[in-house]
């Protein structure tokens, strides 16, 4: 299929002697390349899109111009998304972002867009919701982000004009990400739509890690990839970051200290973009006793 390639490179696994032989289930991964894409490996792209119709009356009042663009293979182009005058809040252009040949997004996963404007967003966030969907443009998933709330999920670039939101999981199932714009503001409002993606979780080397008391354990990372960094949390969402256990190479070791739990590894493209986290169970065991070897000084050899 054009646009995206699977990378088939192998990779050396590494256990230690009180690793587990059961290996997690296998996590399917796309690395998508297009004009700007390489060296994205572990991102995931949304590869359809529905847009809202054009309303007209006597002049246009909204549209979503070249809608393809937030799905094709070159990032640095968008859609545009544009209202124009009418009753506060009452005309609104919509473009819903969608997985439908590529890897479904995790209820765990949370999905990053990146959108712009031709006024700094800083004071145009009141014309600007971002909702996930789960099945179309209109099958919306609670909450709606705007305003300050989505001021908050946002990585601003380019004198606030251009900016990133990471919008976190809420364990509900979805499959897509809708950016809306409405005549809040009461005049006219663009936006642009670049793009809307997901990081591909790490796959460890193993599901289950035994560490001795007192020792440490290391488990390869087996799609390790240059440029993430790669944290353990003790929950799948939210905070919770277990100091120390931290990588940002294929292995990741863990002392004996961690203790007996359940933990989650999260991989994070340039320390900034994360992933759904894997499931992780760490046992500590008492290490083994020395053997008590006794010699009879009156044996005969």
């Amino acid at each position: 299929m054009p646009g995206f390639h699977q990378d088939n490179r192998m990779f050396r696994l590494k256990t230690c002697t009180f690793t587990s032989p059961r290996l997690p289930s296998c996590i399917a991964f796309i690395l998508l390349f297009g004009a700007v894409k390489a060296g994205y490996g572990q991102r995931v792209y949304a590869d359809a899109q529905q847009s809202s119709p054009t309303q007209s009356l006597i002049v246009t009042l909204s549209q979503v111009s070249n809608p393809a663009r937030a799905v094709d293979s070159d990032t640095s182009n968008f859609s545009t998304l544009s209202v124009t005058l009418g009753a506060l809040g009452a005309i609104t252009a919509n473009q819903n972002l969608q997985y439908v040949a590529r890897p479904k997004p995790t209820p765990a996963t949370p999905i990053i867009i990146k959108f712009g404007s031709t006024a700094s967003l800083l004071n145009l966030l009141g014309g600007f919701a971002v909702q996930r969907t789960n099945g179309g443009r209109n099958s919306v998933v609670q909450p709606s982000y705007s305003g300050a709330q989505l001021l908050n999920l946002l990585n601003l670039f380019g004198g606030s004009q251009v900016g990133t939101a990471i919008i976190p999981p809420n364990n509900m199932a979805f499959d897509g990400v809708r950016l809306e714009i409405n005549t809040t503001l009461g005049g006219l409002l663009q936006a642009f739509y670049y793009f809307a993606f997901y990081i591909t979780p790490p796959r460890p080397s193993v599901s289950e890690l035994r560490i001795c008391t007192g020792d440490s354990a290391t488990l390869a990372i087996s799609n390790f990839q240059p440029g993430y960094t790669y944290r353990l949390y003790t929950s799948q969402t939210g905070s919770g970051e277990v100091p120390g256990a931290t990588t940002t190479t294929n292995l990741l070791t863990l002392s004996s200290n961690i203790g007996t739990g359940n933990y989650w590894l999260e991989a994070r493209e340039s320390d900034l973009y994360p992933s759904a986290r894997v499931q992780l169970a760490v046992t500590v065991v008492p290490r083994p006793a020395a053997p008590n070897i006794s010699l009879n000084p009156d044996a005969q050899y």
